[in-house]
Formats: structure tokens, C-alpha cells, sequence
């Protein structure tokens, strides 16, 4: 009789914990064909029948292709769907109700994550009836826990199988376009973490119980965000606040975790500050997360007002609320975007280089301000080692100007798309800080993070008898199943530098500062060597006011509190930059990570927003496009995170034969849950 169990440990386990699952499944056909008796062995049976089942999920977790994923799917619902039949003819009624669970549990994964990519395909229809599957495999789940005579083993498997099932209902809640629906679900996430807390309870496990507190706190924080009624949005923060305060307070009472659950926590308890209108608070929080993440504790003057700049232009999902965003584009590349004509798949949005944008002077508005413009010699400069890349939005929606300057086809105005993202206030994701900067982030102070997402200690609290099987529970730590790691980049607004002169009054900016000018700097240097007081005694006449205008976002008194903020923040950078000669190279370069953030007074119509990401120009990540015959990144899948479409006054008149009819056509085939519209904006058509 062959040592299932030797092949499996020896040469199956070393091959999957690599990755290398096509070579791993190999063996186990191998250990499968060694049992002659297919009436014995019946726990190796069910083993190699169930690592099969997590070689086809886990590789189900990184397909992208939709047939593979199809595939993939079948393959790990018929293999673990064979152990559970296998499982019948376990003598002991223990080891029988023990592995049925572990089948029907990775059952209920598997059509959870196949709803969620037929979400992400915008197939809500089928989506709904994989939902109804996962829910079917979880009712069996729960049932058989509550055989299990052992009672600490059926209370804990019963707490688990609830957490999945709260988290289930959460992340429903989370995807569904419908407003109405979404509470409903909510409610049902509630109910079983409180089931789940209540199980836990009677066992005193101050670990889960830390954790289940958590996520009813995430739960009622997404109620009264979502929610329109005043008075019951109060009421969810508050419970929102009460458990996340409990958690605080118990977290010291932890093993282990302690520092992570604190980072988790940590924006909630900021956003409540936020709609509570404790700005102090809720600014210290922010640049403390910036802090810790960009600087990693080593702060300089600098870099301290750096990060304040930064807390000051991040907009984050509370601020922004439900304030659509609008992102101008052409028919063609809109086309792309959602996979329709001739495009069989929808191509990501892209974040393009900084260099070629529409402002000359893209990077240079905040180094004219602190007057450090890089002279070089011999008129020749080198290629910057760093690019930037972003995607810009903007609060101008179905807006004529943007319109006519951005996403026409063959120079005909009004002729391009306008997408429209946020309506629902479900666009914006929370940030991970440190994704645009990593490259400028030095070795040493290198805070490595990864985006941490809602559920990812779930794949914890899984308890599973086979050893590395609690490493395929990725399905806990995907928040919205990206394909890109840019979904969850800050999102950051644009301030405008204006010079004062006669045509700019003091109420078109909401800051006014002064700064040298080159001139300034000019005397400033003859002055060191002591060629004369007449000079000194010009040095007020070089001196430059600038303005800063910054549109209001969200809250009125937190946009006050904010401007305040980015003034003493510029003001400290500008006397700080003053002495050129006591800038470090490091100083310098704190500045690469705002200089991207203010542009020109002539774009202030704009009104601009932008996701944007700085890497060396031979990063692996960087694409060429020879269509465009320029560089960028893709950003990310737009077809669930668009609201609408809105096309131009002209789209149907660029002489490509486009028709509108026939665009809402495609998109009701292939996105159904973004609506498009037309603009009715009053311009010229084209001449003939």
C-alpha cells in the first residue's frame, strides 16, 4: 500500500508552498493512482481530493483570463465537492462531521469568489446566484458545526462559520450599486457578528472577541456613511466610535497583532474625528500616518511641512462624501476603457507621464515659490532618474470648457466622453500612503506596507487540519479583488500659485504669502561678499507675493482649518529654503513628494484631483504604448467603479460614424450598472 501521506508531505507540500501548483497536482494524481483499493484510505482519499480542490483555488485567486477563471472554478468545486462525497464513508461520526465542514467551507469560498469576479464583470444576475450558493455550502457549514458534541469545538467552529457569513453579507453590501439594498445587507453582516461575538463570548477569548468588535464597528461606520437620515447617521457613528474605542482599549490585552490592528483601526477612529468636527484631531491623524509612512520617524523641518502639505491636499473618502468626480477622455480611448466595438476586453485607465501633460511648467509652480529652480551648466541637463505618472479628475462635471479642451476626436470640440465616478460616494477607497512615494522612500527609512484590507485577519481565525491550508484563505484578505495595487492610491487636490500683479484680486486666492524671487536670491548672494548696503537696501522690492487658491471640499469649517494649515506649512518652507546654503541634497528631495500637487493659476478652471505615482523611468512597471508612442502605468479596471458616461454635445459628429444609440446599446450589454447619458451643452457643431 503506498505512503500517501509520505508523498504528500515530502514532495507534494514543498511544491505547493512555492507556488508551483501544476507540478503539485502532478503528485497528487500520483497519490492517487498509488491507492489501488479505492475502499481504502479513505481519510488519503479525502485528502488528495481536497488539495487538489486548493491547487485549482488558489489558482483561481491570480487568474485574470475569464475562460481560465471558469476553469479554474469547475475544477476546485468538483474536487472538493468529490471529498465531501468521500466523506460518507468516514466510520467515525467526529472525523465525518469534521471534514464535511472543511468541504462545504471551501465550497462556500469558492462561490464567493466567483460572485466576486462576476461582479467585477458587471454580471450582477449570475453574481446573485453564485451569492445564493455561497450562501447554501455556508448553511450547511453552520449546521454541522452545531453537531459537533464537543462543545468548545462546535461553538468555535459555529463562530467561524458566522464570521465568514458576516463577512460575506459585508462585502455584498459593500459591491452592490443599490443604495436601498445595501442597508438591508448591512443588517445581516450585524446579526451574525453579534452571533459571533455572543459564541465567542462564552468562551472569554479576548482575541476574537477584539476582532469581531472590530468589524461591527466597520459595519455600522459603512451604515452611516451610506446612510441620508441625520439623526440615524449620529446613531451609527456613535456605535461605530463605542466599538471601535473598545477595541482600542483591549488591544494592549493582546498577544500579538497589537501594532496592526492599531494601523487598522487607525483611519476609522481619524474619520470620526472628521464628522465629529474635531479638526485638531482629525489633522494629527492624518500627518501622523503620513509621518510614520513616508519618514518613518526621521523628520526634518522640512519634511515635517512637507507632510503637513500633504495632510492638507489629501482628500480622503469622508471628506470627499458623495462629490462626483469627472474624468474627461476621447470616444475611442472611452470605448477601450469599457471594451466595446471592436475590443473584446476592457483595457485599464492609465496614469500618464508628467512630462507631456498640458501645463508647460507641470512640477516647477512650487520650485519657483521657494525660488529652488536647478540652474545647469553648459545648457545640457540630465534625464531625471524619477518620473511622475497620474490620472487627473476633476470637480467639473459635464463642464463646457473641459469639454472643449479635453477628449475630442478629430479636433472636433464637445466631442468627447465624460466619466463620472463617486455618485454614490463608493469610488474613493482607503488610501495606503505610501504607494506613490516607495521609490523615493530610502532603504533605510523604508516603511514596507501593502494595502490592508478590511478582512485580512480572517484567514487567522481558520482553523484548518491540514498543514498550509489556512495559507490559501487569500479570500479573506482581497478588499475589492483588484488587479492593481493603484486602486488604492491617495487621492490629493491640486492647488493653484498665483502671482499677485493687477489683475488678481486678494479674493481669488484663500492664501497669500511672500517669497523671494530670483533677484532676491541674486542680492542676496552679492550681499555675503560685501559689495555694498545699497543692495541690501533693495532686497523688499524682490520680494514676490504668491497666492494659493484651493477649491472647498466637503466641510466648510474643516476646508478654513485646512487652508491655515498649508499656509504655515508653505511659509515654513519658504523661510526654511531661504538660506540655500544650509539645504541638504535630503531636503531637496522631501520636496518630490508635493511638487506635483500645485500647478499654475492659469488651470485654476480645472478645479483638478489626481492619483498619481513616482518610479524610475526602467521601472518593470512602466509601459510603452506605440499607438500614443508614450510611457505610463496602468492604473486600474474602470467598469465597476465608473457611474455613467456622459457623452458630448459632438460625439456623433467627428466623421467616425460614432452613434449614441448604439453606444448605450454596448454598454447595456456589457456594463449594465453605469449609465450613460447625453450632454446637451450649448456649441457650435463642426463645420462641414
Amino acid at each position: 500500500m503506498m505512503d500517501v501521506n509520505g508523498l504528500i508531505f515530502e514532495s507534494f507540500l514543498p511544491l505547493f508552498d512555492k507556488g508551483k501548483y501544476t507540478e503539485a497536482i502532478e503528485i497528487l494524481h500520483q497519490a492517487w493512482d498509488g491507492i489501488t483499493d479505492k475502499n481504502t484510505q479513505i481519510p488519503e482519499q479525502i485528502r488528495i481530493k481536497s488539495w487538489l480542490g486548493h491547487c485549482y483555488f488558489q489558482q483561481l485567486m491570480k487568474a485574470k483570463d475569464v475562460d481560465e477563471t471558469d476553469k479554474l472554478f469547475e475544477k476546485a468545486v468538483e474536487y472538493y465537492q468529490q471529498a465531501l462525497n468521500l466523506t460518507e464513508q468516514l466510520e467515525d461520526e467526529k472525523s465525518c462531521i469534521q471534514e464535511k465542514i472543511k468541504a462545504q467551507s471551501w465550497l462556500s469560498r469558492c462561490y464567493f469568489k466567483k460572485f466576486f469576479i462576476k461582479m467585477k464583470e458587471t454580471d450582477e444576475e449570475e453574481a446573485n446566484k453564485l451569492f445564493e450558493k455561497t450562501v447554501e455550502h455556508y448553511q450547511q457549514w453552520l449546521e454541522l458545526a452545531k453537531k459537533l458534541k464537543d462543545q468548545q469545538d462546535g461553538i468555535q467552529e459555529q463562530g467561524y462559520a458566522q464570521s465568514y457569513f458576516g463577512y460575506y453579507y459585508f462585502k455584498q453590501a459593500k459591491k452592490t450599486k443599490n443604495v436601498d439594498k445595501t442597508d438591508g445587507l448591512l443588517k445581516l453582516a450585524i446579526k451574525h457578528y453579534k452571533q459571533w461575538l455572543e459564541l465567542f463570548d462564552q468562551q472569554r477569548n479576548i482575541w476574537q472577541q477584539v476582532y469581531t468588535q472590530f468589524f461591527l464597528g466597520i459595519c455600522y461606520f459603512v451604515r452611516a456613511k451610506k446612510n441620508k437620515n441625520p439623526a440615524e447617521v449620529k446613531t451609527f457613528f456613535k456605535q461605530a466610535s463605542e466599538y471601535f474605542l473598545t477595541v482600542n482599549e483591549q488591544i494592549p490585552q493582546l498577544n500579538d497583532e497589537k501594532e496592526k490592528l492599531k494601523k487598522r483601526i487607525h483611519p476609522y477612529l481619524r474619520d470620526i474625528d472628521y464628522f465629529n468636527k474635531n479638526w485638531n484631531s482629525y489633522f494629527k491623524k492624518k500627518k501622523q500616518e503620513i509621518q510614520e509612512s513616508l519618514f518613518k520617524g526621521k523628520i526634518s523641518q522640512p519634511q515635517d511641512a512637507v507632510s503637513t502639505v500633504l495632510a492638507a491636499l489629501h482628500i480622503t473618502p469622508a471628506e470627499l462624501g458623495a462629490i462626483p468626480m469627472a474624468h474627461y477622455t476621447s470616444p475611442h480611448v472611452c470605448h477601450k476603457l469599457f471594451g466595446i466595438d471592436d475590443n473584446e476586453t476592457a483595457n485599464p485607465m492609465r496614469l500618464g507621464s508628467s512630462t507631456y501633460m498640458n501645463d508647460p511648467s507641470e512640477g516647477k509652480a512650487l520650485l519657483d515659490l521657494l525660488n529652488q529652480q536647478d540652474l545647469e551648466l553648459e545648457n545640457k541637463a540630465d534625464g531625471a532618474s524619477h518620473n511622475a505618472f497620474f490620472t487627473c479628475f476633476s470637480s467639473r462635471v459635464n463642464d463646457l470648457n473641459q469639454f472643449r479642451l479635453y477628449g475630442k476626436e478629430g479636433g472636433v470640440e464637445a466631442s468627447g466622453c465624460c466619466l463620472v465616478f463617486n455618485k454614490n460616494g463608493d469610488w474613493l477607497k482607503e488610501a495606503d500612503i505610501s504607494a506613490p512615494f516607495r521609490s523615493l522612500i530610502n532603504e533605510s527609512g523604508r516603511l514596507v506596507t501593502e494595502a490592508d484590507n478590511l478582512a485580512e485577519n480572517l484567514d487567522e481565525l481558520m482553523t484548518e487540519a491540514d498543514r498550509l491550508a489556512k495559507k490559501l484563505d487569500d479570500l479573506m484578505t482581497e478588499d475589492d479583488i483588484s488587479d492593481s495595487e493603484y486602486e488604492k492610491l491617495p487621492l490629493y487636490q491640486v492647488a493653484y500659485v498665483a502671482y499677485e500683479d493687477e489683475y488678481i484680486s486678494e479674493k481669488k486666492c484663500g492664501i497669500w504669502l511672500s517669497a523671494p524671487n530670483k533677484a532676491f536670491d541674486l542680492h542676496q548672494n552679492l550681499a555675503k561678499e560685501n559689495l555694498g548696503s545699497s543692495i541690501r537696501f533693495t532686497l523688499n522690492a524682490n520680494i514676490s507675493r504668491f497666492g494659493i487658491r484651493l477649491k472647498p471640499v466637503g466641510n466648510e469649517e474643516w476646508h478654513q482649518f485646512r487652508l491655515k494649515k498649508l499656509k504655515e506649512a508653505l511659509e515654513a518652507l519658504i523661510g526654511f529654503f531661504k538660506d540655500k546654503s544650509a539645504v541638504s541634497d535630503e531636503d531637496k528631495e522631501a520636496l518630490e513628494y508635493i511638487r506635483y500637487l500645485f500647478k499654475d493659476f492659469a488651470f485654476r478652471d480645472e478645479e483638478e484631483f489626481r492619483l498619481l505615482v513616482i518610479k524610475p523611468i526602467d521601472s518593470e512597471e512602466i509601459e510603452y504604448c506605440e499607438t500614443t508612442q508614450s510611457v505610463y502605468i496602468p492604473y486600474a479596471d474602470i467598469r465597476n467603479l465608473a457611474d455613467e458616461v456622459i457623452l458630448g454635445t459632438n460625439y456623433e459628429k467627428t466623421g467616425n460614424q460614432r452613434k449614441a444609440e448604439v453606444f448605450r446599446y454596448q454598454m447595456k450589454q456589457k456594463c449594465p450598472n453605469v449609465k450613460v447619458s447625453r450632454s446637451t451643452l450649448p456649441i457650435n457643431p463642426p463645420n462641414k
